[in-house]
Protein backbone atom coordinates (compact mmCIF):
# COMPACT_ATOMS: atom_id res chain seq x y z
CA UNK A 1 0.00 0.00 0.00
CA UNK A 2 1.36 3.47 -0.83
CA UNK A 3 2.39 5.18 2.40
CA UNK A 4 3.01 8.85 3.16
CA UNK A 5 6.20 9.20 1.06
CA UNK A 6 4.59 7.65 -2.02
CA UNK A 7 1.42 9.73 -1.68
CA UNK A 8 3.43 12.90 -1.08
CA UNK A 9 5.54 12.18 -4.17
CA UNK A 10 2.37 11.77 -6.23
CA UNK A 11 0.97 14.99 -4.76
CA UNK A 12 4.08 16.96 -5.66
CA UNK A 13 4.18 15.59 -9.20
CA UNK A 14 0.47 16.18 -9.86
CA UNK A 15 0.70 19.69 -8.40
CA UNK A 16 3.17 20.54 -11.16
CA UNK A 17 1.03 18.91 -13.85
CA UNK A 18 -2.53 20.07 -13.12
CA UNK A 19 -2.68 22.73 -10.38
CA UNK A 20 -4.39 25.84 -11.73
CA UNK A 21 -6.01 23.96 -14.61
CA UNK A 22 -9.73 23.49 -15.20
CA UNK A 23 -11.26 20.01 -15.20
CA UNK A 24 -12.97 19.60 -18.58
CA UNK A 25 -14.49 16.14 -18.08
CA UNK A 26 -14.25 12.95 -16.07
CA UNK A 27 -15.24 9.33 -16.53
CA UNK A 28 -15.72 6.75 -13.79
CA UNK A 29 -15.21 3.18 -14.97
CA UNK A 30 -15.67 1.52 -11.58
CA UNK A 31 -18.61 3.22 -9.83
CA UNK A 32 -19.58 0.39 -7.49
CA UNK A 33 -16.20 -0.01 -5.81
CA UNK A 34 -14.67 3.46 -6.18
CA UNK A 35 -17.36 6.02 -5.33
CA UNK A 36 -18.09 5.96 -1.59
CA UNK A 37 -20.42 8.89 -0.92
CA UNK A 38 -21.55 10.21 -4.30
CA UNK A 39 -22.74 9.17 -7.73
CA UNK A 40 -20.86 9.83 -10.95
CA UNK A 41 -23.49 12.42 -11.81
CA UNK A 42 -22.97 14.25 -8.50
CA UNK A 43 -19.22 14.11 -8.94
CA UNK A 44 -19.39 15.58 -12.43
CA UNK A 45 -21.83 18.29 -11.41
CA UNK A 46 -19.57 19.33 -8.54
CA UNK A 47 -16.12 19.49 -10.16
CA UNK A 48 -16.33 19.49 -13.97
CA UNK A 49 -15.74 23.06 -15.12
CA UNK A 50 -13.99 23.92 -11.85
CA UNK A 51 -10.37 24.99 -11.55
CA UNK A 52 -8.04 22.84 -9.45
CA UNK A 53 -6.70 25.21 -6.80
CA UNK A 54 -4.21 22.84 -5.18
CA UNK A 55 -3.16 19.25 -4.58
CA UNK A 56 -2.98 18.46 -0.87
CA UNK A 57 -2.42 15.38 1.25
CA UNK A 58 -3.73 14.13 4.58
CA UNK A 59 -1.96 11.00 5.74
CA UNK A 60 -2.34 8.53 2.88
CA UNK A 61 -5.22 10.48 1.31
CA UNK A 62 -4.82 12.73 -1.73
CA UNK A 63 -6.96 15.85 -1.86
CA UNK A 64 -7.87 17.39 -5.22
CA UNK A 65 -8.94 20.86 -4.06
CA UNK A 66 -11.23 22.53 -6.59
CA UNK A 67 -12.83 25.95 -6.21
CA UNK A 68 -15.85 24.73 -4.24
CA UNK A 69 -15.39 20.99 -3.75
CA UNK A 70 -12.66 18.55 -2.76
CA UNK A 71 -12.17 15.08 -4.23
CA UNK A 72 -10.55 12.85 -1.60
CA UNK A 73 -8.83 9.74 -2.95
CA UNK A 74 -7.26 6.81 -1.11
CA UNK A 75 -5.10 4.58 -3.29
CA UNK A 76 -5.38 1.58 -0.93
CA UNK A 77 -3.39 -1.51 -1.96
CA UNK A 78 -2.68 -1.08 -5.66
CA UNK A 79 -3.97 2.33 -6.76
CA UNK A 80 -1.79 4.46 -9.03
CA UNK A 81 -2.28 7.91 -10.57
CA UNK A 82 -0.62 8.01 -13.97
CA UNK A 83 -0.16 10.39 -16.88
CA UNK A 84 -0.75 7.58 -19.39
CA UNK A 85 -3.60 5.00 -19.56
CA UNK A 86 -2.93 1.58 -18.04
CA UNK A 87 -4.61 -1.82 -17.97
CA UNK A 88 -6.86 -1.27 -14.94
CA UNK A 89 -8.04 2.33 -15.38
CA UNK A 90 -10.95 3.10 -13.02
CA UNK A 91 -11.15 6.90 -13.31
CA UNK A 92 -10.15 9.42 -15.98
CA UNK A 93 -9.74 13.13 -15.21
CA UNK A 94 -9.40 15.33 -18.29
CA UNK A 95 -7.98 18.79 -17.64
CA UNK A 96 -7.43 21.68 -20.03
CA UNK A 97 -4.24 21.90 -22.10
CA UNK A 98 -4.35 18.16 -22.85
CA UNK A 99 -3.52 17.08 -19.31
CA UNK A 100 -5.20 13.79 -18.40
CA UNK A 101 -4.82 11.81 -15.17
CA UNK A 102 -5.64 8.09 -15.05
CA UNK A 103 -6.43 6.25 -11.82
CA UNK A 104 -5.28 2.66 -12.28
CA UNK A 105 -6.31 0.12 -9.63
CA UNK A 106 -5.85 -3.59 -10.31
CA UNK A 107 -7.34 -4.77 -7.02
CA UNK A 108 -10.23 -2.28 -6.99
CA UNK A 109 -9.78 -1.26 -3.35
CA UNK A 110 -9.35 2.47 -4.07
CA UNK A 111 -11.85 4.84 -2.46
CA UNK A 112 -13.11 8.25 -3.63
CA UNK A 113 -15.06 10.71 -1.49
CA UNK A 114 -16.59 14.05 -2.45
CA UNK A 115 -16.85 16.96 -0.02
CA UNK A 116 -17.54 20.66 -0.11
CA UNK A 117 -14.67 22.86 1.05
CA UNK A 118 -16.69 23.83 4.14
CA UNK A 119 -17.50 20.25 5.18
CA UNK A 120 -14.09 18.70 4.50
CA UNK A 121 -13.02 18.42 8.14
CA UNK A 122 -16.27 16.58 8.91
CA UNK A 123 -15.59 13.84 6.38
CA UNK A 124 -15.50 10.61 8.45
CA UNK A 125 -12.52 9.24 6.53
CA UNK A 126 -10.42 12.24 7.62
CA UNK A 127 -11.88 12.84 11.07
CA UNK A 128 -10.33 9.72 12.57
CA UNK A 129 -6.78 10.49 11.42
CA UNK A 130 -4.07 11.26 13.95
CA UNK A 131 -1.35 13.90 13.90
CA UNK A 132 0.27 14.64 10.57
CA UNK A 133 4.07 14.35 10.29
CA UNK A 134 5.69 17.63 9.15
CA UNK A 135 2.72 19.64 10.50
CA UNK A 136 2.71 22.02 13.47
CA UNK A 137 0.68 19.44 15.40
CA UNK A 138 3.52 16.94 15.11
CA UNK A 139 5.36 17.97 18.25
CA UNK A 140 7.24 15.84 20.75
CA UNK A 141 4.63 16.70 23.36
CA UNK A 142 1.73 15.56 21.17
CA UNK A 143 3.64 12.46 20.12
CA UNK A 144 4.34 11.45 23.72
CA UNK A 145 0.76 12.11 24.81
CA UNK A 146 -0.42 9.40 22.41
CA UNK A 147 2.05 6.80 23.68
CA UNK A 148 -0.09 6.04 26.75
CA UNK A 149 -1.15 2.74 25.21
CA UNK A 150 -0.60 -0.97 25.79
CA UNK A 151 -0.29 -1.53 22.04
CA UNK A 152 2.98 -2.96 20.78
CA UNK A 153 4.93 0.01 19.46
CA UNK A 154 5.05 -1.37 15.91
CA UNK A 155 1.25 -1.74 15.86
CA UNK A 156 0.94 1.69 17.49
CA UNK A 157 2.86 3.23 14.58
CA UNK A 158 0.46 1.59 12.12
CA UNK A 159 -2.58 2.96 13.97
CA UNK A 160 -3.63 5.87 11.75
CA UNK A 161 -5.50 7.49 14.65
CA UNK A 162 -2.16 8.06 16.42
CA UNK A 163 0.23 9.28 13.70
CA UNK A 164 -1.14 9.25 10.19
CA UNK A 165 0.69 8.16 7.06
CA UNK A 166 3.12 5.62 8.51
CA UNK A 167 2.74 2.12 7.08
CA UNK A 168 4.52 -1.19 7.53
CA UNK A 169 7.74 -0.40 5.67
CA UNK A 170 8.46 2.91 7.37
CA UNK A 171 7.40 1.66 10.81
CA UNK A 172 10.05 -1.07 10.57
CA UNK A 173 12.69 1.37 9.36
CA UNK A 174 11.86 4.01 11.99
CA UNK A 175 12.03 1.50 14.85
CA UNK A 176 15.43 0.33 13.64
CA UNK A 177 16.64 3.92 13.39
CA UNK A 178 15.43 4.55 16.96
CA UNK A 179 16.86 1.23 18.26
CA UNK A 180 13.50 0.19 19.72
CA UNK A 181 12.15 -3.36 19.67
CA UNK A 182 8.85 -3.71 17.77
CA UNK A 183 7.17 -5.76 20.51
CA UNK A 184 7.65 -3.15 23.25
CA UNK A 185 4.48 -1.64 24.72
CA UNK A 186 4.10 1.96 23.57
CA UNK A 187 3.69 3.15 27.15
CA UNK A 188 6.99 1.52 28.17
CA UNK A 189 9.16 3.89 26.14
CA UNK A 190 11.43 6.14 28.15
CA UNK A 191 11.64 9.87 27.54
CA UNK A 192 14.85 9.38 25.57
CA UNK A 193 13.39 6.51 23.52
CA UNK A 194 10.23 8.41 22.64
CA UNK A 195 12.33 11.35 21.48
CA UNK A 196 14.44 9.05 19.30
CA UNK A 197 11.35 7.51 17.74
CA UNK A 198 9.70 10.90 17.21
CA UNK A 199 12.78 12.05 15.30
CA UNK A 200 13.24 8.74 13.47
CA UNK A 201 9.73 8.85 12.01
CA UNK A 202 10.42 12.26 10.49
CA UNK A 203 13.90 11.28 9.33
CA UNK A 204 12.77 8.08 7.58
CA UNK A 205 9.75 9.72 5.94
CA UNK A 206 11.80 12.69 4.77
CA UNK A 207 14.49 10.43 3.33
CA UNK A 208 11.91 8.27 1.55
CA UNK A 209 10.32 11.36 -0.03
CA UNK A 210 13.76 12.42 -1.28
CA UNK A 211 14.04 9.04 -3.03
CA UNK A 212 10.49 9.38 -4.45
CA UNK A 213 9.07 6.55 -2.36
CA UNK A 214 9.40 2.77 -2.42
CA UNK A 215 8.64 0.57 -5.44
CA UNK A 216 8.56 -3.10 -4.47
CA UNK A 217 5.07 -3.91 -5.76
CA UNK A 218 2.68 -1.72 -7.75
CA UNK A 219 3.75 1.82 -6.81
CA UNK A 220 4.86 4.10 -9.61
CA UNK A 221 5.22 7.86 -9.88
CA UNK A 222 2.71 9.54 -12.24
CA UNK A 223 5.37 9.43 -14.95
CA UNK A 224 5.52 5.65 -14.57
CA UNK A 225 9.00 5.77 -13.03
CA UNK A 226 9.95 3.73 -9.97
CA UNK A 227 10.69 5.09 -6.53
CA UNK A 228 14.14 4.27 -5.16
CA UNK A 229 13.95 4.12 -1.38
CA UNK A 230 13.91 0.29 -1.46
CA UNK A 231 17.63 0.52 -2.20
CA UNK A 232 18.09 2.11 1.23
CA UNK A 233 16.25 -0.40 3.43
CA UNK A 234 18.11 -1.20 6.64
CA UNK A 235 15.76 -3.98 7.81
CA UNK A 236 12.60 -4.29 5.72
CA UNK A 237 12.64 -7.36 3.47
CA UNK A 238 16.18 -8.26 4.59
CA UNK A 239 15.45 -11.49 6.50
CA UNK A 240 18.69 -13.22 7.62
CA UNK A 241 20.83 -10.59 5.88
CA UNK A 242 23.49 -8.88 8.04
CA UNK A 243 22.49 -5.86 10.10
CA UNK A 244 24.21 -2.67 8.96
CA UNK A 245 25.12 -1.88 12.59
CA UNK A 246 26.13 -5.13 14.28
CA UNK A 247 26.29 -7.54 11.31
CA UNK A 248 23.95 -9.99 13.05
CA UNK A 249 21.03 -11.49 11.07
CA UNK A 250 17.83 -9.53 10.51
CA UNK A 251 14.79 -11.26 12.04
CA UNK A 252 11.14 -11.36 11.04
CA UNK A 253 8.02 -11.81 13.15
CA UNK A 254 4.31 -11.33 12.44
CA UNK A 255 2.35 -8.61 14.23
CA UNK A 256 -1.30 -8.03 13.43
CA UNK A 257 -0.95 -10.05 10.25
CA UNK A 258 1.96 -7.92 9.01
CA UNK A 259 5.62 -8.89 8.70
CA UNK A 260 7.96 -6.99 10.99
CA UNK A 261 11.68 -6.90 10.22
CA UNK A 262 14.17 -5.91 12.92
CA UNK A 263 17.54 -6.62 14.51
CA UNK A 264 17.25 -8.47 17.82
CA UNK A 265 20.69 -7.27 18.90
CA UNK A 266 20.33 -3.57 18.06
CA UNK A 267 16.68 -3.05 18.98
CA UNK A 268 15.50 -3.49 22.55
Amino acid sequence: MPELPEVETIRQDLEQEIAGKTLRDLEVKERLHLLKNCSERELKRSVVGQRLIAMKRRGKYLLFCFEKFVVVLHLRMSGRLLLEPAKHTRLILEFEKNKTIYFDDARRFGALYLSSQEELEKLPALQKLGIEPFSKEYSLRNFRSRLNSRQEIKRWLLDQSKVTGVGNIYACEALFEARIGPEREASSLSSQESKRLFEAVLQILRRAIEFKGTSIESYRMPSGELGNFQKNFKVYGRLKEPCHRCHGPISRITQGGRSTYFCRACQS
